[in-house]
């Protein structure tokens, strides 16, 4: 099993690899291959495995070819940028934001005219930034891979049961009390589907944009209808940012349906050209019908809407020529023909209105992952709980917590999310183990006595394999168990853990150093002691010593001992009196004991 330890190092080193380019990263997994003991090959197999790693970045081609920092120029580039004004006029240019820079630090040894050069090759010079981005041209795979959708807010309202238009002499910036007088407008939600180019308009009448709203739009668009050909969820959704940031119940539909969103900037509405210019085809060629023949409800609005846009998908609008030309295309051709193009393994149908409904409420839940690498799991589809495999995804083990969310499509489909090295989320879509017998067993297990399979190697295993290798090098796995066994020490016994202590310096430490104070027994806690009268304590010494006191020791034990003998001091006194010491008149004296 890996180490916490190690994982999170390894975690470190991906960081690392990913902020810098190709020429440095030998250096790191250099540092990497002596601070672990692994082959540069383990090294990239465990950031791969174990932290969902993988090297896709390119060192930029332009490196070593300049003399100014990078840092350097992009501030330049950007002083004048930001001194442009409204009206398109540059009040700040290089040298001024040059001669700036290198009172702040920045060192620049090239002339002005090559910081304009090399800007103008980066198209960081102001002229540059002035023009438009272009459009990259981008396509869909397949009828309902992606679908557009876009709310706008229509010129029709409706009060007192009648349709109004909203005039331009009554409707603008300084006549704003009359827009507040229209408490509900009508909003119209169109999708344009990305490869068949099918336009789907709904109105609602609301105070604004709502979740409510989008929820009653999809569920008109992506369901069946009477009447029309299109329907089925995309696999792909691109909306406004506007759209996105209120809607997070929507998004949680959207995560059960298998369907990505993607958001474009905002004021960057070009982004979904296709829904922008279906919107102004519905406008011209629907709405603008409105005014001849008014309707008296958001109800009848969205019957004649339906009507309109089949007709127009299917080409079918008398003296109207609605069909698509496009450029790969040999001749014109209507968009519902183009939509029926799409394929049984593509139309992914939508489930009912309360089951929608039931998925946009619920919320992930938490597994933690068994050492077998599987999670049990309730699907709503299913009557019990259903076990999901994971073996071999990359970036999960024994033990991690992981995030399952219940999918529509699918035999009782999961999605799995686990938290990457950086942070980011690994995802992966797992169906259940069915793979069992009458008696509840995997079928895939050896049958026991009759066959063996070893189950390949999980990522914690192979780390365990690896450091047995360090511990025990040059033994197989049979001898590694066995020296384990018999406590043979690792690494052959030649590391040092003990030896190398006798010859740690310790500090000095002066002698004057503050003392503490010894805290004193109080009375009631002290161990009671036995005093012996002098001739006890007298005759104990003699019986232990074999001799009897001289004169000068008696005189000695009596001056000291006056008011008895404790009985705790008799040791140290037989000590004392059991080597006596001459002195010049001849006589015994008491050795001093230090």
């Amino acid at each position: 099993m890996i180490a916490p330890n190690i994982r999170e190092y390894l975690n470190k080193v991906a960081v690392k690899l990913d902020n810098v380019s190709h020429g440095q990263r030998g250096v790191i997994l250099d540092e990497a291959q002596a601070f672990l003991g692994y082959s540069r090959q383990t090294i990239y197999r465990q950031l791969k495995q174990v932290c969902g790693w993988s090297s896709e970045r390119k060192a930029r081609a332009d490196k070593g070819k300049m003399s100014v920092s990078s840092d350097s120029l992009l501030a330049i580039a950007t002083m004048s940028r930001e001194s442009v004004r409204d009206n398109g006029k540059q009040t700040m240019f290089t040298t001024t934001a040059r001669g700036i820079l290198e009172q702040n630090g920045h060192e620049i040894n090239v002339s002005n005219a090559t910081l304009n050069r090399l800007m103008r090759q980066r198209k960081l010079n102001v002229k540059a930034q002035k023009v438009a981005n272009p459009v990259q041209s981008l396509r869909a795979l397949h009828p309902n891979h992606v679908h557009e959708i876009d709310p706008s807010l229509c010129l029709i309202y409706y009060m007192k049961n009648k349709q109004h238009i909203m005039r331009d002499r009554d409707f603008y910036k300084n006549k704003l009390e009359n827009y507040a007088k229209v408490k509900y407008k009508v909003w119209r939600y169109t999708l344009y589907d990305r490869a068949s180019g099918i336009i789907i308009p709904w109105y609602v009448e609301a105070a604004g944009e709502n979740q409510h709203s989008l929820f009653q739009f999809l569920m008109f668009a992506w369901g069946k209808q009477d009447g029309r050909l299109f329907h089925g969820v995309p696999q792909l959704l691109y909306w406004d940012k506007g759209s996105a940031n209120t809607s997070s119940a929507i998004k949680n539909l959207l995560d059960h349906l298998e369907v990505k969103y993607l958001e474009h900037e905002a004021g960057n509405a070009r982004a979904k050209g296709g829904v922008e210019n279906a919107n102004n085809i519905i406008e011209t060629q629907f709405e603008s019908r409105l005014k001849f023949q008014p309707v008296s409800s958001i109800d009848e609005l969205n019957h004649a809407a339906m009507n309109w846009a089949e007709a127009y998908n299917a080409n079918r609008l008398p003296g109207q020529d609605t069909r698509l030309r496009r450029i790969g295309l040999s001749e014109p051709v209507s968009r519902q023909s183009l939509w029926q193009h799409i394929t049984a393994e593509q139309l992914r149908t939508l489930p009912s209105i309360e089951v929608c409904q039931a998925l946009m409420a619920s919320r992930e839940q938490e597994r933690q992952v068994k050492a077998d690498l599987t999670i049990s799991f309730k699907h709503p589809q299913s009557e019990s709980s259903l076990v999901y495999s994971l073996k071999g995804l990359d970036g999960i083990a024994v033990k991690d917590k992981v995030s399952v969310r219940s999918l529509v499509y699918g035999d009782c489909a999961i999605q799995i999310e686990v938290p990457r090295y950086d942070g980011e989320a690994l995802i992966y879509r797992v169906e259940p183990n069915r793979n069992y017998d009458q008696f509840g067993q995997c079928l895939d297990a050896p049958a026991i006595g009759e066959e063996y399979k070893s189950k390949g190697d999980t990522e914690i295993e192979q780390a365990a394999k690896a450091m047995d290798q360090v511990a025990y090098p040059d033994m197989n796995d049979d001898e590694i168990k066995k020296a384990k066994q018999k406590q043979v020490a690792p690494f052959g016994g030649k590391l040092n853990t003990l030896d190398y202590l006798d010859d740690i310096e310790h500090p000095t430490y002066l002698a004057s150093a503050k003392k503490g104070n010894e805290i004193e027994t109080p009375e009631h806690l002290k161990p009671a002691t036995t005093t012996l009268t002098l001739t006890a304590a007298l005759m104990r010494i003699t019986s232990s010593i074999g001799r009897r006191l001289t004169i000068d020791e008696n005189k000695w034990l009596s001056a000291r001992y006056q008011d008895g003998v404790p009985e705790d001091s008799l040791a140290s006194l037989i000590r004392t009196f059991t080597t006596p010491v001459a002195v010049a008149d001849g006589t015994t004296g008491l050795r001093i004991v230090k």
